[in-house]
Formats: C-alpha cells, sequence, structure tokens
C-alpha cells in the first residue's frame, strides 16, 4: 500500500538545486506552478485550493455578479475574472486587484478572491500567462507586463476607479512593481500578504544554503528595493510560522524599508505561508481588509505600526 509523503519545503528546495547544479541548470522555471485549466468552475471547483471553508462559511456566490476577463499582454491572452454587480465603474469607485501566489490558477484561489470581495468592494482576479485560461509562459518580466496589462484593462475598459493592490506571495513580486511606478496615481493602496523580499532570499532560506543567487537563478524580485519607491498606505501581513517567505528575512525588512505615509502590519502568531485568513478568523479578516481600505486601520486591533 502506498501513500503520499509530504516533505518539508527545503527539502525539497535541496533536491531542486542538487538536480540544477549537476545538470548546470537554472531554478527559474520551478518558481512557478500554473496549470492550463479549460474553464473556471468557481463554487464548483473540486480540486484542492486555498481556504476551502471560506466559500461555507460565506454561502453559494451570486453568479450574475461573475464577469470572465480576456485582455492582451504582449502576445498573450491574460484571463481575469472581475466580482460585482457592474463592468462600468466611475474614478471615485475603488476597485480591489489581487494578484495570487505560485498556486495553479484562479479556481485555487477563489475562496480568497470571494473573501476580498465581502469587503465590500469590487474584484478583479488575475492569471499570469501560463496559469489557469492564460495563455504563455511565465516568466518575472512577463508576469509584470500582466499586471500592467491588467491596470491598462481597469483604466481603458471599465471607466478609471481607483485601484487597492492586493498581493500574496508570488503576486508581491506584481503588487511592489505596479505600486512603485503608478505615475498616473491611481493605486491608492497596497496590501503585502506573506511577501518575498527578495528572490534570492527567499530560495536561500528555503534551501539552507548559501550560494551566489546568480548561481541558481537569473530572476531578480527585489521586492525591498522597490518598497521604497511606494508612496501609498500599505498593509503587511506575516505569519510567524511562514516556513516560504519567513517573517524575518523577507517581510519585516522589506516593511523596514517602506517610506510611504501610512505602515500598518499584522503579524499573526503560530499562521503558516497559507493559512492567515483562517488562523485570524475570516470574519475578523474580511473587516480587517475593509478597515484599512476604508483608512480605519488605526482603529483595528489586528494592525499595528510597528513589527513585533
Amino acid at each position: 500500500m502506498s501513500r503520499n509523503v509530504r516533505y518539508p519545503v527545503g527539502v525539497s528546495v535541496m533536491v531542486i538545486i542538487g538536480a540544477l547544479v549537476a545538470g548546470c541548470l537554472k531554478l527559474d522555471p520551478f518558481l512557478f506552478k500554473g496549470r492550463e485549466l479549460p474553464e473556471y468552475r468557481f463554487d464548483a471547483y473540486q480540486g484542492d485550493r486555498e481556504c476551502p471553508d471560506a466559500v461555507d462559511s460565506l454561502g453559494p456566490v451570486d453568479m450574475t455578479t461573475v464577469t470572465e476577463l480576456l485582455l492582451s499582454s504582449g502576445n498573450d491572452s491574460i484571463a481575469a475574472v472581475l466580482i460585482a454587480s457592474t463592468t462600468q465603474f466611475d474614478s471615485t469607485d475603488t476597485v480591489i486587484v489581487y494578484f495570487h501566489g505560485t498556486g495553479p490558477h484562479i479556481d485555487y484561489y477563489w475562496p480568497r478572491t470571494r473573501l476580498l470581495a465581502a469587503a465590500g468592494y469590487p474584484v478583479v482576479t488575475v492569471d499570469y500567462r501560463g496559469y489557469g485560461k492564460s495563455s504563455g509562459t511565465p516568466t518575472e518580466n512577463g508576469i509584470y507586463e500582466d499586471g500592467y496589462a491588467v491596470q491598462r484593462y481597469i483604466r481603458n475598459e471599465m471607466g478609471d476607479p481607483k485601484i487597492v493592490v492586493y498581493a500574496f506571495s508570488l503576486g508581491t513580486l506584481v503588487g511592489c512593481e505596479l505600486a512603485s511606478h503608478d505615475t498616473a496615481g491611481r493605486v491608492i493602496s497596497l496590501i503585502l500578504e506573506a511577501p518575498i523580499g527578495k528572490i534570492a532570499t527567499m530560495v536561500q532560506d528555503a534551501a539552507y544554503i548559501d550560494l551566489p543567487p546568480s548561481y541558481i537563478l537569473t530572476y531578480e524580485g527585489n521586492n525591498i528595493e522597490k518598497i521604497a519607491g511606494v508612496s501609498v498606505p500599505l498593509l503587511w501581513l506575516h505569519g510567524t510560522s511562514d516556513e516560504t517567505n519567513t517573517y524575518e528575512t523577507n517581510g519585516k525588512k522589506l516593511y523596514d524599508n517602506y517610506r510611504g505615509p501610512a505602515g500598518y502590519c499584522c503579524i499573526v502568531d503560530d499562521a503558516g505561508h497559507r493559512t492567515i485568513p483562517s488562523t485570524i478568523g475570516y470574519d475578523e479578516y474580511v473587516r480587517g481588509v475593509s478597515d484599512f481600505i476604508r483608512g480605519k486601520a488605526s482603529g483595528n486591533q489586528l494592525f499595528s505600526r510597528e513589527p513585533k
């Protein structure tokens, strides 16, 4: 009889790096785990997903509020999904744009998208090239292009509402890129959950080795540097038990380099990389996101101005 065995992230990365060093290859392709989907199933999706019980707590989605979008990013078609009662907004409205982690597609992160919608704002969630129904092959520069493509679509096709960028894990690369280069001033705040400080640091932490970053990867992914150029309010969420993007070497260093007008942090004891919403409690998590966007973070006990 066989059984599934789950190895620690560090062990997996060490095995991969050993194979790469032996073959003189790079780690880059292993950072993306996108899978193709012929269609999105939303609440009806039966595969693995993050925060699966969140859908049960929220009840069935009203499918009349779910709109699939298709936009161009270079030579690729990028799939996105909007949860809102309308597809048209004006410049006074606010839309959350969710950039998910390295997991396979929108359906995997659908419960998280619905939690953000429960905060009371329209939400656009995006599949990078090579993920879900999006064409192409993901690269670091490619996912940045996808982020800018979403921003252009919202400006040109949806009425140019204000944007709150919510980025998780891998998505924080895109989130920091957009927020630090928003010359139009339409990104009004940035939320980073379990952020990458630098890709090199993340890999070295996971593998417990000290190799020159250029030896095993070509990606830069330097959010610590980019966050210094962010001039909008920031909310940083991180679990103390995160073994993928460690709190001290990724999130805290990033937060320490923030120079913007209002930085808040939510450090969640015992939460892992994917369990911050469930550890906080879904109702409290949704309320916290809403309070931050509405400028009421200072009155929420989840948040502080200084990390632990």
